[in-house]
């Protein structure tokens, strides 16, 4: 029986006879009067939390550092919070060419209470240092299905903030 993988929407791809990269990553799930920071990669249609693959030569903060500035352009170090979710989750990449990617994905990701960093919680989506775009977006937006976001980041969602279903 194949393995399934899910891809950014929650699909299943089922993955006969291949063999999965494994990659680990970090996300920070920034959050501000009940805001959280979004950003929406130009070449993927589905939003996603701040964060990323982990290169060889990272730890988990230097990775955060480089993936908030590259996604958001927002340059500052965060340190490991009490609050955090892990997964290990089989991901296909479809936007990976010709073919796609099966991955076995490695995924923490941290809640930060973003209060205390002067952040603009109104601001206008604004365009990044990868040409994305970036905005805050009402928590209860995301929970109640209003705005979709990446299936892997759905599961630390309701992991993160209690929500059952």
């Amino acid at each position: 029986m194949a393995d399934e993988y899910y891809d950014r929407w929650g699909k299943v791809h089922y993955g006969d006879d291949v063999v999965p990269v494994k990659k680990k990553g970090f996300f920070a799930v920034l959050v501000k009067d009940k805001k959280v920071l979004l950003t929406y990669p130009n070449h993927i249609k589905v939003p996603e939390f701040p964060g990323g693959s982990m290169r060889r030569d990272e730890n988990f903060r230097d990775c955060l550092f480089r993936k908030l500035y590259e996604e958001t352009g927002i340059d500052f170090m965060l340190d490991k919070t009490d609050k955090a979710f892990h997964q290990v989750i089989n991901t296909f990449d479809e936007q990976d060419r010709p073919y796609g990617i099966y991955y076995i994905y490695d995924q923490t990701y941290y809640l930060y209470d973003a209060s205390s960093y002067g952040f603009d919680v109104n601001r206008e989506k604004w365009k990044t240092p990868e040409n994305s775009t970036a905005v805050w977006v009402a928590l209860d937006d995301i929970v109640s299905g209003k705005t979709k976001i990446n299936f892997a980041h759905w599961q630390a969602v309701q992991n993160l903030f209690n929500i059952k279903g």
